[in-house]
């Protein structure tokens, strides 16, 4: 009778430990959903090969990435498809139809919303809403206003959609910062970003007794890092995000992009799940949460973070149609051959880079008369891999319509476009031929320059350089202020990559080198 009884009492807490590990299973009140997510795809339509990823097999691609959502759905109906922005500029499909091929290619994609990133005004606000206007998934922003107005320009703030019983209210939103920082002046003439934690919080407030659940997708932070390397520092590229799940209470999800970081383990932030992938579509995201109605709370999720092997998924039909029709259109523009390159021209984010040396010294060699050329790291989009290499592939690495500045600078302005260099909140500048920076970053911002020589001589605070830059970098984008104070800023005309491409022409076999312009001592 004793073992009967003891039997008994181990099999009701066994019950008890079953229904608090997963309480879903027993609860009718318990509602399962997935969510796929992806962020800053920039027009990546094809696989390609990412050395911290895998130096044989090839990740991402569009039509791969179709192929995962349109199956999950299939065999899953209560999973949806986010993306927080950034689609448009990467390889030249964008930057040669203006971002046209993109939501083209986008609107096989079972897209169920997005938000609107940085590049997608890189050709202009107006050509934006041209290019939206065609597209057939919604895409939100409730914070980017005609300037001095209340009009959103593009009025879509929210959504509202039911899944598996649960009603999910979706906002898109865009950092003030990122949106001054990263969008140049020219682009974003007429318009301004308002402060998101006021518009986020405006939006909680609309949607609390409209929705069950509410998801952010927001385009804020710190740039992505554009180098070869991968980078891991979770917290540092997050923090942003971080930071506004701190300031808003209701947000349960939030989907970000613009750091380009990967969550492989959720961020938890006063109560919201913070994810984001390591961008250009090299992983698809999957959330799965289990939300209990009556608690109206997620009592519950998983998340995996998993590359697109282009090895292991067979295309979307429809999706690599749309793309290679625009492959045949542009292939007269793209296939165009300019020269060998020896090895490939990679990117670095805190240091020299082949492909920064390659630009920056085209850009002197078109504009001899100067004293050195500056280009930004973030700016260099891809590497190219080479050995032959085309017109597509410069436009691919530089995809954007950036054109040459001469600006004259006293040194004392130039060794501050350094020192924010060095501080890598925006990637390094990179350098053309004569000139030496060294820096360690393990001392104060502001003083981490060590050593910077032009033409052999010490940079003279009061001498006046002769520079050549880009009109992104002379607006002060990328927080370059300091170009800001420029004199004589004279305006060529001639885009850095026409600059480039005929820079190439002259080559045969480009033999590209690291020579020590840009040296971190302390790695």
């Amino acid at each position: 009778m004793q073992n009967k009884l003891l039997l008994f009492l181990l099999l009701c807490l066994f019950l008890q430990v079953s229904i608090a590990q997963n309480p879903g299973s027993i609860n009718p009140q318990t509602e399962g959903l997935t969510i796929l997510y992806t962020n800053d795809l920039h027009s990546n339509f094809e696989p390609m090969k990412i050395s911290w990823v895998s130096e044989t097999r090839k990740v991402g691609g569009f039509a791969n990435i179709a192929t995962i959502v349109k199956t999950e759905k299939k065999l899953n109906p209560n999973a949806i498809y986010l993306d927080a922005g950034d689609f448009f500029t990467g390889p030249n499909f964008c930057s040669l139809t203006k971002g046209e091929a993109v939501i083209d290619v986008m609107n096989n994609m079972a897209l169920d919303a997005t938000c609107i990133g940085n590049h997608e005004f890189d050709f202009g606000w107006e050509n934006m809403i041209d290019q939206f206007k065609k597209a057939n998934f919604p895409i939100l922003n409730g914070n980017i206003f005609l300037a001095s107005s209340e009009k959103l320009v593009w009025n879509n703030p929210f959504m509202i959609f039911k899944k598996n019983g649960i009603k999910i209210g979706v906002i898109g939103l865009h950092g003030k910062f990122a949106f001054y920082d990263t969008v140049s002046d020219t682009m974003r003439q007429g318009i301004e970003a308002k402060d998101e934690v006021i518009f986020l919080q405006k939006y909680i407030d609309h949607l609390k007794n409209q929705a069950d659940l509410i998801i952010l997708l927001v385009h804020e932070g710190i740039p992505g890092r554009q180098s070869s390397n991968g980078s891991t520092d979770i917290g540092r590229n997050l923090l942003t995000d971080i930071d506004l799940a701190q300031k808003v209470n209701g947000v349960d999800i939030l989907i970000t992009g613009h750091a380009h970081q990967g969550t492989p383990q959720p961020i938890i932030s006063n109560g919201t799940i913070i994810v984001s992938t390591d961008a250009l579509g090299l992983e698809v995201g999957k959330l799965e949460i289990q939300y209990n109605k009556s608690l109206d709370k997620i009592i519950s999720y998983t998340n995996a973070l998993n590359y697109v092997f282009d090895d292991e998924i067979e295309d979307d039909s429809i999706t690599q149609q749309a793309i290679d029709k625009w492959k045949k259109k542009l292939a007269e523009i793209t296939d165009q051959k300019l020269c060998l390159i020896s090895q490939p021209l990679t990117r670095s984010y805190g240091e020299e880079s082949l492909l920064g040396n390659m630009i920056a010294d085209a850009m002197l060699h078109a504009f001899p008369e100067n004293d050195l050329a500056l280009v930004n790291s973030g700016g260099l989009r891809e590497d190219i891999p080479g050995p032959t290499v085309t017109a597509g592939d410069l436009i691919t690495a530089f995809p954007f319509p950036n054109t040459v500045v001469q600006v004259e600078m006293k040194g004392k302005e130039l060794k501050e476009l350094f020192e924010h260099s060095a501080g890598q909140t925006n990637g390094v500048l990179q350098v053309s031929k004569g000139t030496v920076i060294h820096y360690n970053d393990s001392l104060p911002i502001g003083r981490r320059v060590t050593l910077c020589t032009i033409k052999g001589e010490s940079l003279n605070e009061n001498t006046i350089y002769k520079i050549l830059t880009n009109n992104f970098l002379v607006q002060g984008g990328d927080g370059f202020l300091a170009f800001r104070k420029a004199d004589n800023k004279r305006e060529t005309n001639i885009t850095v990559i026409q600059i480039m491409t005929d820079y190439m022409k002259t080559f045969e076999v480009y033999k590209p080198l690291l020579y020590g312009r840009i040296v971190k001592e302390n790695k």
